[in-house]
């Protein structure tokens, strides 16, 4: 597979139009980068004085044409800005350049401590000469340079592999070498403006203005310029283009003139950057946007990955019973052992079969039943002509065991291939859905939940085995978790806490609650769980009010509608058990769009007085009936409630 083919192929998919570059063109594009990248990066400066962070982009760069220009680029950008004052970094420069070469092709470099400590000791080593005076403030800096170049050569190296973290110190160390480049215009200031607007995140943009304010002096200017219009877009969701690009432009200039920065260029620099931004914004939707047809077509795909599940499904579905011969086989195995060598074989099995067969047949049930049998009870006439009776049942009794232990495979086997059955039907429907999902807005809610949560440890301890989670998925259902750990204390609370995680992140990706449930049953069958945990999961449409409770071995519900209070739910075993039959949550349809309230509880707060307590309750907070429930228990169990109602968004 050529490089050309997969630019092809990349600008195909992505529908980028672009000149596909020969082999030779792409080495002199990647060699001016290198050029460019190393001049840049070295001109990043602390408190005047130059840093090794150009020489540590020598090393990052894999050895050849492009880490050459590299060298000469950080070399001439160290000469060209700082002089003879940066003699030591660019002899940290060469000798990068060189320890590429020597160590290219060994195992060295795949450590990744290597290259930092090579880059760290030589430059303690070139920098000690300079700073070998002992005054305190010139140590200081002389141990700055050292950690800088140590972290500077790990963050660069691993920003060629693809870590995003290092990817984003290595647009910051660009962003403030390109403001110390020129005096009149700040083309770092442009380049941050233009990636916090692309990327509309607060820490690329703390990243950005961090990474110019300590090439300044730190005066914390650029910083405040950077990271509040991003802030206050990223918490009022502001993502539509005028919005952002006003916010920044009037608050990034206000700020720069309230720190005493603000002039023609930088203003000229800000909205260039802004403008740059609101484009790559703009690029990047419109790449990643489908068409129509890429829709069906993704459609189908779904639904045809959904039938491949289902036809396996069907296959795992139809797994062969128990043998109704377990006792025969019994007999057999026993008869292969002790009567193959017997005088008496042909008599008892050939010409007395149907005498045998009958007397063995009469303790079958009882055999099987017990697991085991004995001489005396064999049929009298049977022991008279056996010639090896005690052999005999030694023999059935072991075969015994093996059919024992077969059997117990077999379930095992059985229960295992219905877990993993259930888990491709739920993947099934999910793509199904999936296929056909329609994404809706937040605006058409039309209700706002309310919710109190109180809960106390067992003698009031701070460990509690109870976990819960609330939270609005797709398609603005609001879902309401409580799962109780068995037992108490870290055991319980780890067991209730994996169980909340998985469901929650099941139910965020669209996946329907009875499915989730479904996998939750199989991933705990299938891992051998030995500590299980209840399941509480309450389902509520924001946009018609409507809700679904679904209860797995909790404890009961509690209903308020108006003065009336129902008891929902019976006692089950938890998830985890058994797959199949009688081993499925119990579902409860209920509405609260009228202001009903719905009151969830663990088995420690299950006490007589709970229902009472919610009867005589009269007011209509949810976080004052949730306290007052906890409050008036004894601590001698983990007790959590949880209690929830609707509020109509008009109402607000």
């Amino acid at each position: 597979m050529n490089g050309v083919g997969t630019e092809r192929r990349i600008a195909r998919k992505w529908g980028i139009r672009h000149r596909i570059l020969s082999a030779r063109q792409r080495t002199l594009r990647d060699s001016l980068l290198m050029l460019l990248g190393g001049f840049v990066l070295a001109g990043i400066h602390i408190f005047g004085a130059p840093t090794p962070i150009g020489a540590c982009f020598v090393l990052s760069v894999p050895f050849g044409v492009s880490g050459l220009t590299a060298m000469l680029g950080a070399a001439g950008g160290y000469l060209a800005i700082f002089g003879s004052d940066a003699a030591p970094e660019i002899a940290l420069v060469l000798m990068m350049f060189s320890a590429s070469a020597v160590f290219q092709g060994t195992e060295l470099p795949l450590k990744q401590w290597f290259f930092p400590s090579l880059c760290a000791g030589v430059c303690a080593l070139l920098e000690g000469i300079t700073f070998f005076g002992g005054n305190v403030g010139n140590l200081i800096f002389y141990g700055a340079k050292i950690m800088i170049a140590a972290l500077s050569s790990a963050a660069l190296r691993s920003s060629f592999s693809g870590s995003r973290k290092a990817q984003l110190f290595a647009l910051a160390a660009v962003c403030a070498g390109l403001s110390g480049l020129t005096e009149a215009v700040n083309l770092g200031l442009l380049l941050a403006m233009a990636s916090c607007v692309a990327t509309g995140d607060p820490a690329v943009a703390a990243a950005m203005g961090i990474a110019m304010d300590l090439g300044s002096g730190f005066s914390g200017g650029m910083t405040v310029a950077t990271v509040l219009p991003a802030l206050l877009c990223f918490v009022l969701q502001r993502r539509e283009k005028a919005p952002v690009a006003i916010t920044y432009l009037v608050l990034t200039n206000l700020v720069l003139l309230l720190f005493g920065a603000n002039s023609i260029a930088n203003a000229v620099c800000v909205a260039a950057g802004v403008g740059a931004g609101v484009l790559l914004r703009q690029g990047s939707i419109q790449r990643i946007g489908l068409t129509a047809g890429e829709q069906r077509g993704a459609a189908g795909t779904l639904r045809n990955a959904a039938e491949v599940l289902e036809y396996v499904h069907a296959c795992l579905q139809t797994s062969e019973g128990a043998p109704l011969t377990e006792a025969e086989d019994v007999f057999d195995g026993a008869a292969d052992r002790v009567c193959r060598c017997c005088a008496m074989f042909h008599r008892c099995w050939e010409y007395r079969a149907q005498q045998t067969h009958s007397a063995l047949s009469c303790i079958a049930k009882r055999m099987i039943e017990n697991g085991c049998v004995s001489a005396q009870e064999l049929p009298e006439e049977f022991r008279e002509q056996c010639c090896h009776v005690e052999g005999f049942v030694t023999a059935i009794n072991q075969e015994l065991e093996g059919m024992l232990y077969r059997r117990r495979y077999r379930l095992e086997l059985r229960e295992s291939r219905q877990a993993l059955a259930d888990e491709l039907s739920c993947i099934a429907q999910y793509l199904r859905a999936e296929a056909g999902a329609r994404r809706r807005d937040r605006s058409e809610a039309a209700y706002l939940p309310l919710i109190g949560i109180s809960s106390m440890g067992k003698d009031d301890s701070r460990i509690i085995g109870d976990r819960g989670v609330c939270f609005t998925a797709r398609n603005l259902e609001y879902y309401v978790i409580l799962c109780d750990g068995m037992g108490t204390g870290e055991e319980a609370a780890h067991c209730s806490g994996d169980t909340v995680r998985l469901l929650e992140r099941l139910l965020r990706s669209g996946i329907a609650p009875e499915q989730a449930l479904r996998l939750l049953d199989s991933c705990e069958l299938l891992r051998g769980a030995t500590c299980f945990s209840t399941v509480d999961l309450l389902q509520v449409s924001l946009i018609t009010g409507d809700a679904a409770i679904y209860k797995w071995g909790a404890a009961a519900s509690y209903y308020r509608d108006g003065e009336n209070v129902k008891k929902i739910g019976t006692a089950t075993t938890p998830p985890g058990v058994g797959v199949g039959g009688e081993h499925a949550p119990e579902r409860y349809e209920l509405s609260l769009k009228r202001g009903e309230m719905l009151v969830l509880v663990s088995d420690g707060a299950d006490g007589m007085e709970t229902e009472e307590t919610i009867e005589a309750f009269r007011g209509d907070s949810p976080q004052e009936l949730a306290a007052l429930l906890i409050a008036g228990m004894p601590p001698e169990d983990d007790m959590t409630a949880v209690a929830i109602s609707l509020r109509p968004c008009t109402s607000r």
